[in-house]
C-alpha cells in the first residue's frame, strides 16, 4: 500500500439547506440525533480520515457540524440550488481546504446517508489504495450508485471526464430524500 496517499485523507459532507421534497431534510432527526450527524460521526471513527469538512450555505447545518467537531465551508448560494452539481461544491471545498493542506484523498461523504459506516469508508478507501484507483463508489445489493460514498485522489476532484479507472464497494445504505425513506430504516436501529 502507497502510505502517501494517506497523507491527509478528508471527507466533506455537502449538505444545502433547501431541500424540497423533506423540508430540513440534512438535519431532520433520526435515532435521537440530525441526520448529517451520522455520516459525521462514521468519518470521525474512520481509520484513515483526518479531517470532516460540512460544506453548506445553511447556518442551521453548519451548527450542527460545529456541534459534532467538524470544520465548516461556508458554500457560496451560486453553489447551493436545485440545479449544482454535487462536484461543484466538492470542487469549491477542496479549494478551500488546501489553502491550509493539500487533500491525498477525498471522500464525498452524503449527509442523507445515516446508515453509512466507518467500516463502509474504510472499505472504499482501501479499495482505492489496493487497486490503484481513481475513484470508488458506493453501489447497493443490486450494484446500482447509490451516492453515498465517493471516495477520489486529489487529482480526479478536478477532472472533467468520467474515471477511467473506478470502483465500486457494496453497501447496506438507503438514500433519505422522502418521509417514507425515513421510514423504512427508522426501524432498523
Amino acid at each position: 500500500m502507497n502510505k502517501d496517499i494517506l497523507n491527509y485523507v478528508v471527507a466533506i459532507i455537502p449538505a444545502r439547506g433547501g431541500s424540497k421534497r423533506l423540508p430540513k431534510k440534512n438535519i431532520y432527526p433520526i435515532w435521537g440525533k440530525p441526520m448529517i450527524a451520522w455520516p459525521i460521526l462514521a468519518a470521525k471513527n474512520s481509520k484513515y480520515i483526518h479531517d470532516v469538512f460540512i460544506s453548506s450555505d445553511d447556518n442551521d447545518i453548519l451548527a450542527v457540524g460545529l456541534d459534532h467537531n467538524s470544520k465548516l465551508i461556508k458554500r457560496p448560494k451560486e453553489l447551493s440550488d436545485d440545479y449544482t452539481f454535487k462536484m461543484e461544491a466538492i470542487k469549491h471545498a477542496v479549494n478551500e481546504i488546501e489553502k491550509e493542506k493539500k487533500p491525498t484523498i477525498v471522500i464525498s461523504l452524503q449527509a442523507n446517508s445515516p446508515e453509512v459506516m466507518s467500516s463502509d469508508l474504510d472499505k472504499a478507501i482501501e479499495h482505492l489504495i489496493n487497486f490503484k484507483l481513481s475513484e470508488v463508489i458506493s453501489v447497493d445489493k443490486d450494484l446500482n450508485q447509490n451516492g453515498a460514498i465517493r471516495a477520489m485522489t486529489y487529482d480526479t476532484v478536478f477532472q472533467n471526464t468520467l474515471s477511467v479507472y473506478l470502483g465500486a464497494i457494496k453497501t447496506k445504505i438507503t438514500d433519505i430524500h422522502t418521509l417514507s425513506d425515513l421510514s423504512l430504516i427508522e426501524k432498523k436501529r
